[in-house]
């Protein structure tokens, strides 16, 4: 009886990982081309990773404001360092129906993004990816504190 070669075993489980996080993880590249999509946007924007990948990300969610978006690239490609949106500065970067049940106060999800720079061996950077968190508890619990 033979094993599988551990790299092969350890690419599956990061492969699993990804898809089961819970956590937002798309990487786009420097055209804005959706490359990966995981099972946390497939759930919670509605969207199969088929219907998404290889397509523009500003085609597939024509609310993100483009010149602003490449803006909070800009140094992730120019300067290979990270590059943060948090909800108090735009609730949301994908319109995404909340569906945590502790929570359905809310019309949408509210989220915290980070973009990460994804270097080649070379160093160089190509693509980025986003982590996406769902903030939306956080949220909910800060905006009734400020309206009191």
């Amino acid at each position: 009886m033979s094993s599988l070669p551990a790299e092969f075993e350890q690419f599956h489980w990061m492969v699993d990982m990804v898809q089961n996080v819970d956590l937002g993880l798309i990487v786009i590249d420097r055209d804005y081309n959706i490359q990966v999509w995981n099972g946390f946007m497939t759930h919670h924007s509605g969207m199969q990773a088929h219907d998404v990948l290889g397509k523009s990300l500003f085609e597939v969610f024509k609310e993100i404001p483009q010149e602003w978006f490449k803006l909070k690239t800009k140094p992730v490609y120019d300067l290979g360092c990270r590059s943060f949106i948090t909800w108090q500065q735009r609730p949301y970067l994908f319109k995404c129906r909340n569906v945590r049940p502790v929570t359905q106060q809310a019309n949408f999800m509210y989220q915290n993004v980070t973009l990460n720079p994804m270097r080649t061996p070379t160093g160089q950077v190509r693509s980025l990816f986003l982590s996406i968190q769902d903030a939306t508890a956080e949220a909910l619990i800060s905006l009734e504190k400020t309206s009191r």
